[in-house]
């Protein structure tokens, strides 16, 4: 038995009994890298644990196939709109009427109550890592966690209404342009009320309900998947090594076609390729192989590699306001050239040095292999408002030694710095991306000195979420399709991003919520290009580049959806040919 297949027993186990032809057949084995997060929806906001919540869990709306930007219906007997009543002229209630087929694994109906209750949860959780400001900024008006008395439970309560079994009512605080889209993404997934209260999570009361805001990790009663309506359910979780989804065969709609899906993580690559090559997986999730991999694999006869377009951005993210007592990452804490101070990164021209000491050529060509498009800002290209004539830093020496030695009153250049950067383990894209950091500074002066650093994906996402990391290696893939869902999560100071780097600019977070609210087109598009080029001003962020997806599988496998929206894949359309 090869090595690689004792990561996860239940994996052996299918090999050894499947037939010669077929080691998986009937399942389907595929490959990532780094670990998950919990399976709640209140804590996933990343595409491991949303990949899971989107295989078990459901929406009320859709993607229609691989449409970025159209929706069908799901949960939802009909998509809402104006025409059909389901939107007010006014853009401020949606009313969505419930699939009467629907039910959850254990066979009960799916009901207004189950999505008022899964909706007002996801906002009275509210967690530090979660995705709850996709849905506070619509019903509640600000993109703001519910903390310290800035929401009432009364104000969450009346954005989600079940007005009788089959319907609910969402009254919006503000018109917002993007909220088809929200519905439609994993954060929006509905799960059974009942099962969740029976497990002692909140009854969802206004009673209770302070008590369940922010739980502190490893709190939540629904940390390994709450009871939902999907084509899958959660079978097995080995930690950091692996999933299994077990068909629904109860699933309310045709079941399934696969018996099984095992999701495993392997960090090392030529062990994932020697895995795909003989077999033993069937499939790489969406960018589990690296640019540098995909020439190896496109000469597998067994193999097919392709590639699509995305609506993902990556970028290196320069923590303005660091934590000194939740980190020891400071070193000496003080400019002396062993280490740094914990608001280092608030001087621009220090974010301005780091963001004309990357090449970013080199990264688009060796790293990528030309795999990725150069963004310089937010509005990245397939968004309303992206422009070539938007601007970009290049790699500029000279430019970047002039910022530094601006920099804390030229301290900065005199004595230098040392400090650790981060990127994922497994993640060998964003490692090559630091180290290609770490050269150049050092040619701009021997005194920088970084050290790149690797770390599990979930601790650089609680870390980061605690205002703990330095620099790290990241990126974004959209929500839905919209520049809101990008210039919110980096630039506002209450975004993901924004508020894990302590960046804010109060004229900024006016503009983006001017923009999203606005239902004038035209004047949307002129808001997010200021608003982008406010932020490449600011060098609030370093963007490095929009890359392709690409997706490495068997050729026996049919039915992958190539999605941009998705969280990973969508497993129920996928089936096993001869």
């Amino acid at each position: 038995m090869k090595k690689h297949l004792l990561l996860f027993g239940l994996t052996a186990a299918l090999v050894s009994c499947a037939g010669q032809g077929d080691k998986n057949a009937g399942n389907l084995v595929t490959l990532s890298f780094g670990d998950w997060s919990r399976f709640d929806p209140a804590y996933c906001y990343d595409s491991a644990c949303g990949e899971i919540i989107q295989n078990t869990l459901e929406t009320l709306l859709f993607y229609d196939g691989e449409s970025a930007d159209t929706y069908v219906p799901l949960l939802a007997a009909e998509v809402p709109s104006v025409e059909n009543g389901g939107i007010s002229e006014d853009g401020l209630t949606y009313t969505v009427k419930l699939n009467a087929d629907a039910k959850f694994s254990d066979g009960k109906p799916v009901t207004a109550e189950d999505v008022e209750y899964s909706i007002e949860r996801m906002m009275v959780y509210s967690t530090d890592i979660g995705p709850a400001l996709l849905l506070t900024e619509p019903l509640l008006g600000k993109a703001e966690p519910v903390r310290d008395g800035n929401f009432t439970f009364e104000q969450i309560d009346q954005a989600v209404e079940a007005t009788d079994e089959n319907t609910v009512v969402f009254r919006l605080a503000k018109p917002f342009a993007p909220f088809l889209g929200v519905l439609a993404t994993y954060p929006s997934a509905i799960y059974s009320r009942e099962d969740a209260i029976a497990r002692g999570d909140w009854d969802g009361t206004a009673d209770t309900w302070e008590q369940f805001s922010n739980l502190a990790e490893g709190s939540g009663k629904l940390d390994q998947g709450p009871v939902g309506s999907g084509p899958f359910t959660i079978e097995r979780y080995d930690v950091g090594k692996a999933v299994s989804l077990k068909r629904n065969d109860d699933y309310w709609r045709e079941p399934a076609r696969l018996e099984r899906v095992i999701i495993q993580s392997v960090e090392d690559e030529n062990t994932r390729i020697q895995m795909l090559d003989a077999g033993d997986a069937d499939m790489a999730l969406p960018n589990a192989m690296t640019p540098t991999a995909l020439p190896q694999l496109e000469k597998k006869d067994n193999l097919t590699v392709e590639k699509a377009s995305g609506l993902s951005l990556v970028g290196l993210f320069m923590n303005q306001n660091i934590d000194p007592k939740g980190t020891n990452y400071l070193g000496s804490g003080k400019l002396d050239g062993k280490g740094i101070p914990a608001n280092f990164f608030s001087d621009e021209n220090v974010r301005k040095g780091f963001a004309t000491a990357f090449d970013y050529d080199s990264y688009i060509r060796e790293v990528t292999q030309n795999l990725s498009k150069r963004a310089g800002t937010i509005l990245i290209e397939g968004l309303p408002g992206y422009s070539e004539d938007l601007p970009a830093y290049t790699y500029d020496p000279e430019a970047s030694a002039e910022y530094f030695k601006k920099a804390w009153g030229g301290e900065v250049w005199e004595k230098g710095f040392e400090l650790p950067v981060f990127y994922n383990t497994g993640n060998t894209g964003r490692q090559r991306a630091l180290d290609i950091l770490r050269t150049t500074l050092q040619k701009i002066n021997p005194r920088f000195k970084l050290e790149v650093r690797e770390l599990a994906f979930s601790q650089i996402l609680s870390q980061s979420a605690a205002n703990q990391m330095t620099v790290w290696a990241g990126a974004w893939g959209a929500d839905y399709a919209d520049p809101h869902n990008f210039a919110q999560p980096f630039l506002q100071s209450t975004g993901n991003y924004g508020a894990q780097i302590g960046y804010k600019n109060p004229e900024l977070d006016q503009r983006i919520t001017e923009a999203v609210a606005s239902t004038d087109n035209d004047r949307r598009v002129e808001l997010y290009q200021e608003i982008a080029r406010t932020g490449y001003e600011d060098a609030a962020f370093i963007p490095l580049g929009q890359p392709l997806s690409t997706y490495v599988q068997n050729k026996r496998i049919q039915g992958r959806l190539k999605n941009p929206m998705f969280a990973g894949d969508y497993y129920y359309t996928i089936s096993r040919g001869e």
